[in-house]
């Protein structure tokens, strides 16, 4: 079991070490806020992470059964992205005319679990590597083995996240720059996303 949590651990460190939606959401948190705020955020992005995984354990099951439901599958993804893109979009706009904080102290972790539930990357990430370290004969597919992957996986992306704030805080002035853009590239990045997985599904 101590492998199956190292193992989770490992994966999800390298997996979500990379920007992406929740690293530079808990960066811009940490600027605009505090650090406990940041780790509320954290905390709650980790639990929804954690359901995620079981989630995908679900998915890849379903898709197993019937495989045709990998194609509406995709098709809620394209609206998910594209969701996501004019809700970057439109915070762009609204902040230009006031300034807008993501969260405080007492919503951070529900938004943390608000944004963690519509973050789309995390579910494929972990049916490939699930399917991956089952086909390999590193994952055992019995319970408490993978529920120590799945705590390993929430701690990892704990630690992942908690990096972050330790290189904003060293990196503080520079990061804040960059953050000027953080609505609009997290826009394009959704919506480039949303137009890749709509012409793979009907062109």
């Amino acid at each position: 079991m101590l492998f199956h949590f190292i193992l989770g651990f490992v994966t999800s460190y390298l997996g979500f070490i990379a920007p992406s939606m929740l690293n530079l959401t808990v960066g811009k948190i940490f600027i605009d806020e505090n650090k406990k705020s940041a780790r509320h955020f954290i905390l709650g992005a980790a639990i929804v992470v954690f359901f995620q995984f079981l989630l995908s354990l679900i998915v890849i099951r379903l898709i197993h059964k019937f495989p045709h439901t990998l194609f509406w599958i995709k098709n809620v993804a394209v609206f998910v992205f594209m969701y996501l893109s004019f809700f970057y979009l439109n915070k762009e706009f609204s902040s230009r005319q006031k300034v807008q904080q993501i969260c405080n102290q007492k919503t951070c972790f529900s938004y943390g679990i608000k944004l963690s539930f519509i973050n789309m990357f995390a579910i494929p990430f972990f049916i490939l590597t699930y399917s991956f370290f089952i086909s390999k004969g590193w994952l055992s597919e019995e319970y408490n083995y993978l529920l120590s992957f799945g705590i390993g996986i929430s701690l990892g992306v704990i630690s992942v996240l908690s990096s972050y704030i330790l290189l904003v805080k060293k990196m503080e002035t520079k990061v804040a720059k960059v953050m000027v853009f953080f609505n609009p590239l997290m826009s394009i990045i959704t919506g480039f996303l949303a137009i890749l997985t709509l012409i793979k599904l009907y062109f």
